[in-house]
This record gives C-alpha cells, structure tokens and sequence, in this order.
C-alpha cells in the first residue's frame, strides 16, 4: 500500500516558502514587470542618424543610433527624478547639440569620432551598465523609464536658428540668470541670456570655495611676493578669517611703519565684471586673467563669484554651477514645477529658435 501525504511540519514550511514567494513577486516582481514594460518602450525605429561616439572607458569609439545615444545623455547630464517636462527639455537639447555637432564634422570630414563621452569636451554619456552599477538594478528600471520617456515623447525634435541645429548649451544653476553666449564663448544671437528665478532649490545656488594662495599661485602659473610668503600661516587654509589687510608689526598707529602693510585685497582684485555680474577680469598678484580663465584654472562652479582676502589665501562666494550659457537645468527644473512645459522652457532659455520635426 503506498502511503498518502503527511501534513506535519513539512508541509507548513512548504506553505510557508510559497507564501514568502508570492509576497516578494507582488512586492518585487510585479512593479518590475511593470516598469520593463514601460522600459522596453524605447524608440524602436531608427532616426536615420548615426552617432560614433569615443568611449573614454573602454578607449575605443563605438557607432549607435542617435536616440539611443541620447538616453544616456539625459541619464549623465540630469538628475533621472527632475520633472518629466524638464528632462523633455533636456533631452530635445541634448538631441540638438548632438546634430548641430554632425553638422560640424561634416564640414571637416575625417577619421575622429562625431562625440565623446567626455563631459569636458562636449556631452556627458552613461551606459546602462553604468546606470545600473550607479542605482542599483531596481531603481535603474524606475529612473531609466522616466529618461526613456523623455526621449521618445521628444523624438525627432530640434532646436533651429535659421533651419540648422543651434549650439544648444546649458549647464546646471545659472545662479539666477544665464550670460549671453558671447561673454563666455562666441557671440550668437539665440544665447542672449535669460532671467532664470526657478533656481533656489540648487545645491549650487549660492556656495563658498577656498584656496590657499601657494595653490592659487601654482594653478595659474605665477610667482608669489616674498612678502606674501612670509606671512602664509602653517598648515591648510581652511576658509575666511575677515582679514583684508595685514600689520606686520602689530596692531595701532605706533606700532605700523609707513609701506611695511600688505593689501591683501590687492592681491586679488576683481577688476570688471559683466552686466549680469559675472567676472570679466581679474587681476591676481599682479597678473591679468579673464572670469573664464579663472573659473576653469581654479575650478571654480563658475565665472560669478566674490572674493575675500586672508592671509592664508581667498574664500570665493560663488553663484551657481557652470559656464552659465543657454539652458539652465535648475532653472528647467522650477519651471516645469511651476507648470511650464517643455516647450516653454526652451523657449524662455534660447531666443528666436524653432522647434521642428527633423524626424
């Protein structure tokens, strides 16, 4: 006679592994199941445009269709939880950059790659593997869907000034109002310059660096005043003492000879700003550089900054994040906050653009 089933012990683990599981698929599984279906609603036609991108982690370049390329532009260039309309925005822009690029090499054909996944020389780009090392696999299906969407509810549009791709730039926080074009790179009459108010919620809005000046002096290749090198106190210079000026011999009238003080102030000047209050020109330790210069020898966040003098260096309070030409990302995002769509957006930031339909 062949035994029936025993319900002991055994049988209440079984259950209670099956009831374990359903739990985690309605818990895990389903939402995934969800969200890959959603995912795996990328462009599938082709755009007609394709993009040899310079790998700078594998060290080799890479061909790929335009729309694709773009998903990990967005996921590099911006936060995947901004508003769906700014990352709409974000994305056309992107797109935009992209072709006006092309646009270049096909005027100077040869053998160098169209784009590279240099943030320096052009776009930030993020591979899924990337993304997905970065979020975490659960979270990269919820974030990769948002940017995925971005790109195909854009698909095929573009910025144009005159019927060409425009140099579509943007940056992070403008710090409350972005430059035109020609106070940083070329002049173009569609970066005029924008009041971007949407910004306070940036980390970047307003922050504060420091430097030493031996750091200072070695970043922008110059030499420090031996005066200057008598007075550097030891050990690093960690931020403002609200000093100006320095009395070598102490404190009072009896105690200070006449030309034996140092004005640190002096030492660097800001000596002409923009219009939008941004540094044009700066002397430092009696050398002349440009905003630009300084924000990039320096590594400031950008070229709209103050400075305070010490006697171990200078304390720069600076505005917002970025060369600080076209789009303002912050700026994007407060907007679409604030009920303004993609189209809105863009158009507040380049002046006088279409936006059409290449494909």
């Amino acid at each position: 006679m062949v035994p029936g089933p025993q319900w002991g012990s055994g049988s209440s683990l079984a259950r209670l592994i099956v009831y374990l599981t359903a739990f985690v698929f309605l818990l895990v599984g389903v939402p995934a199941l969800i969200v890959l279906g959603q995912w795996w609603l990328a462009p599938s036609e082709p755009s007609g445009f394709t993009i040899r991108l310079l790998r700078e982690d594998l060290g080799k370049v890479v061909e790929m269709d335009l729309e694709d390329y773009l998903v990990g532009v967005v996921a590099a260039e911006m936060p995947a939880d901004f508003h769906l309309e700014a990352l709409k925005a974000q994305a056309v822009a992107a797109r935009t950059y992209a072709l006006y690029r092309l646009e270049q090499r096909k005027a100077a054909p040869g053998g160098e790659p169209d784009l590279s996944t240099d943030f320096r020389i052009g776009q930030a780009w993020m591979s899924a593997e990337a993304q997905r090392e970065r979020w975490g696999w659960y979270r990269y299906f919820q974030k990769r869907r948002r940017i995925v969407i971005s790109v195909r509810e854009t698909r095929g549009e573009v910025l144009t000034y005159q019927g060409k791709p425009i140099f579509a730039a943007y940056h992070s926080t403008s710090g409350g109002q972005t430059q035109p074009a020609a106070d940083y790179f070329n002049p173009v009459p569609y970066l005029l310059g924008a009041e971007s108010s949407w910004e306070e919620t940036s980390p970047y809005y307003v922050t504060k660096q420091s430097m030493s000046w031996p750091e200072i002096a070695a970043h922008l290749d110059v030499e420090l005043p031996g005066e200057l090198r008598e007075l550097l106190p030891k050990g690093p210079f960690l931020g403002s003492e609200d000093i100006s000026t320095y009395e070598p011999y102490g404190a009072g009238e009896d105690s200070v000879h006449p030309g034996e003080f140092l004005d640190l102030s002096g030492l660097f000047r800001i000596a002409e700003l923009y219009p939008t209050g941004r540094v044009k020109t700066v002397e430092v330790l009696g050398h002349f550089f440009t905003g630009r210069q300084i924000r990039e020898k320096l590594g400031l966040r950008s070229n709209w900054f103050t400075v305070e003098t010490e006697k171990g260096g200078v304390t720069f309070t600076v505005r917002g994040y970025g060369h600080g030409v076209g789009m303002s990302q912050y700026g994007a995002q407060g907007m679409a906050a604030a009920g303004r769509n993609y189209r809105e957006i863009l158009h507040h930031y380049y002046t006088g653009v279409e936006l059409e339909d290449w494909y």
